[in-house]
């Protein structure tokens, strides 16, 4: 009899103990003590088959270690068939947008999984859910209360989520996850009668800007064409100036030195004698009467 009670435990035993838990590559295990005097202890497994204990007295919780992605959107074909967009508010307005996130536990720190575990105390797509979400559309409520729709809808849409994202960053580093990206998937959706406010306000401003320009290349023409005609002016006035100049500093020279005006005149004087022997006008006889020909002093016959 004590035979078969000693087999029959070492059967139970054999079963309780027996391998039940494969961790694959990119996984990390930990290994949760729930019962006796390991209790609230947690050990990190890397990949490989481990032992389970039927009778609860420890248990696994396997977590990747690879990057991870996951969007709330209000599409059915996502992640879930709910409508798990994130909305939030600004100036009262109910406001949505899908929202993507990317994120990878620290499992490169044994300590860090430990904490992040006996923190979140989730599986890994119930932290997604139940905590991530709900922080995301916090931290987006607590960036845009203040902001009026328009630019929240507009030209403060990134740094919006840029702010998001180091709030996430910030939080989730401090209980083992590291946040990477929070990204939007859709633009932000507006009630129908704000979005076409807004869209109505950017059009006129666009419009007005674009008139602006138009008035500044023209000013910036008509000052082109300004400065042109100064600057023709400018050559002129210096060109008559340096004429007048040259005048003047000619006339000085030669009150000073009569004897440059007498050479002159003699120079005016030689050059005259010189053209008149260079021509000879000939008188042609009767039969070509009326025709003058411009001969050479040097041969023409």
């Amino acid at each position: 009899m004590k035979k078969i009670k000693v087999l029959l435990v070492a059967v139970i035993s054999m079963f309780a103990l027996s391998s039940c838990v494969q961790v694959e590559q990119g996984e990390v295990a930990l290994k949760v003590y729930q019962l006796g005097s390991k209790k609230g202890e947690i050990e990190v497994l890397g990949p490989g088959r481990y032992a389970c204990h039927w009778f609860g007295y420890f248990t696994y919780k396997i977590y990747p270690t690879n990057l991870q992605q996951h969007s709330w959107t209000a599409a059915a074909t996502e992640s879930s068939p709910a409508n798990e967009e994130v909305s939030f508010q600004a100036e009262g307005q109910n406001l949505s947008a899908d929202i993507g996130i990317e994120f990878e536990f620290m499992a490169e720190n044994e300590q860090q999984m430990i904490d992040m575990y006996r923190y979140f105390k989730r599986e890994p797509e119930d932290i997604v859910q139940d905590f991530m979400r709900k922080d995301v559309r916090s931290f987006f409520n607590k960036v845009v209360e203040r902001m009026p729709v328009e630019m929240v809808y507009s030209t403060a849409k990134d740094s919006i989520r840029s702010q998001v994202q180091v709030l996430m960053a910030d939080k989730y580093a401090e209980h083992g996850i590291r946040i990477k990206e929070i990204t939007y998937l859709s633009s932000i959706n507006l009630p129908e009668k704000v979005k076409d406010a807004i869209s109505a306000k950017i059009e006129a401003k666009q419009r007005a800007e674009q008139r602006e320009n138009e008035v500044a290349e023209k000013e910036a023409e008509a000052r082109k064409k300004a400065a042109e005609a100064q600057g023709e002016a400018d050559r002129l006035r210096i060109e008559a100036e340096g004429r007048a100049q040259a005048i003047d500093v000619e006339g000085r020279a030669l009150a000073r030195n009569p004897q440059i005006l007498r050479l002159k005149e003699i120079e005016m004087q030689k050059e005259a004698a010189k053209s008149a022997a260079s021509w000879q006008t000939v008188v042609l006889s009767s039969e070509q009467s009326g025709q003058l020909l411009n001969l050479s002093g040097k041969g023409g016959k």
